[in-house]
């Protein structure tokens, strides 16, 4: 949305309701850039924490993995599983501080710097504006019949109407460059940041693609093993069951001897 030199010059009523809508647009944007802003701060701060839980994480599973030197099958899973964890929390880490740089601040940046500059223009235009209102009144009000009086009032209107048309382009010009910055802050902050989603996710599968195949043959493994398991806890409960009939046995014989003796002794 731009405003026209032309029209400016003039002080159309075209010009009136462009400089209308582009102040309703720069409030309105204003408004919605600044909620982005929070929305993105409250982001990076969970991510963070996010962050921070993983790393915690991680260095769990370093930590099993050292406990399990001794089983070298879980003590390698641990520690390539926590090393490719590692590698994506760093790359989350980058992301959170893209949007920092990229939505946060860069936003944050153009509000208060180039909107407050475009509202404090605005103030000027707007005080220059009634006044030449004020002494185009003050013209049509000038008694004809004192010439000194309507002198006056013509060179103040026309000093004023000079001021106005000043200050008027100036800010057009603000208002035409700002409407060109916003376009190219919001699409450049877009850009930045969904180009480190994408880095995230390229590095995210790229470290997963490289640990695949050993997750593929230790997914081989662990079938292998739950039918060892399998085959283990049957012979440990076939053994379990010879004992128990031994023991039940062993049992009965001693019971029967006992019966034995006490017959015998009466």
């Amino acid at each position: 949305m731009t405003v026209d030199f032309e029209e400016c010059i003039k002080d159309s009523p075209r010009f009136r309701a462009g400089i209308d809508d582009v102040e309703t647009d720069v409030v309105e944007i204003e408004a919605k850039l600044d909620k982005l802003v929070k929305l993105c701060s409250g982001m990076i701060d969970a991510g963070r924490a996010y962050v921070s839980a993983n790393k915690l994480f991680v260095n769990g599973i370093k930590d099993l993995s050292q406990q399990c030197k001794k089983e070298e099958m879980i003590s390698e899973c641990l520690e390539k599983c926590g090393e490719s964890l590692q590698e994506i929390v760093n790359y989350h880490m980058i992301l959170f501080d893209q949007a920092q740089r990229s939505i946060k601040q860069q936003l944050h940046t153009f509000i208060k710097e180039d909107v407050r500059k475009f509202k404090d223009t605005k103030k000027q235009f707007d005080r220059v504006r009634e006044d030449m209102e004020l002494a185009q009144v003050k013209n049509a009000q000038a008694p004809r019949n004192k010439v000194h009086e309507a002198e006056e009032a013509t060179q103040a209107l026309i000093l004023s109407r000079k001021a106005f048309r000043h200050l008027a382009l100036d800010y057009v010009l603000q208002i035409n460059v700002l409407q060109a910055k916003k376009k190219f802050e919001i699409l450049d902050a877009m850009l930045s940041f969904m180009r480190a989603q994408y880095t995230l996710f390229q590095q995210g599968f790229n470290i997963l693609d490289e640990i695949d195949p050993y997750m593929k043959k230790l997914a081989a493994q662990l079938d292998q093993l739950v039918i060892d398991s399998a085959m283990e806890k049957r012979e440990l409960e076939h053994k379990h069951a010879l004992i128990q009939q031994r023991v039940r046995q062993q049992h009965n014989s001693s019971r029967t001897f006992a019966i034995l003796m006490n017959t015998l002794q009466t």
